[in-house]
């Protein structure tokens, strides 16, 4: 019993670490750190990003941050679930990005969870998927009384999840879909999740 405890506890901890050294090396720019966690044919989807296959991500990525410049993560993984060689993990997280739009400079948060699925190839976990779940986010001025650049009829008709979001990358020239996965759809979240504990468990 205490070895199977002690290997559950240990499997925790790297998956809990991967998930933090993936967003971590993405920030600080190491990009072959980053290549590492992500299995060949992982499947990612961000606001600006849908594909598969982690070398592409990480390529895309470079792009991406060389273009919009470098927003920031704080990722605290909290539930993993493990199934022999399979497993998933939620991380409640938060997305900072300071940038200027039309003139205004903007710090913008975006609060979330990031969701992956693991395996463990060759001994070792690296992800297999890695999903952004929308919960709400928000905009400010970084100087006291300026006033936001942004048209709120257009804002209303935006998802509440992910609305400053949206319009952020708009800024950017990137269209953001609307059917991204977010608390303010709960049965779409619940049966993503119905879907992943199917993949755990080998039956979807």
């Amino acid at each position: 019993m205490n070895a199977d405890r002690l290997a559950a506890l240990l499997d925790r901890e790297e998956l809990f670490d991967l998930v933090r050294r993936e967003r971590f090396a993405r920030d600080q720019r190491l990009f072959d750190v980053m290549r590492d966690c992500f299995h060949d044919d992982a499947y990612v989807r961000t606001t600006w990003y849908d594909g598969r296959g982690g070398d592409a991500y990480v390529e895309a990525t470079k792009t991406w941050m060389a273009r919009t410049g470098n927003s920031k993560h704080w990722v605290f993984p909290a539930y993993a679930r493990v199934a022999g060689d399979r497993a998933t993990v939620e991380s409640p997280a938060k997305i900072f990005n300071r940038t200027t739009v039309e003139g205004v400079e903007v710090d913008f948060h975006a609060y979330c969870r990031f969701f992956s699925r693991a395996v463990r190839d060759d001994g070792r976990w690296r992800l297999m998927s890695f999903e952004v779940l929308l919960e709400r986010d928000e905009l400010r001025p970084v100087h006291a009384g300026e006033r936001l650049p942004v048209d709120a009829d257009r804002l209303a008709g935006l998802r509440p999840s992910y609305r400053f979001l949206t319009w952020i990358q708009s800024t950017r020239g990137v269209t953001v879909s609307q059917d991204l996965l977010g608390d303010d759809r709960p049965a779409e979240l619940a049966a993503f999740h119905r879907g992943e504990t199917a993949w755990l468990a080998g039956t979807g």
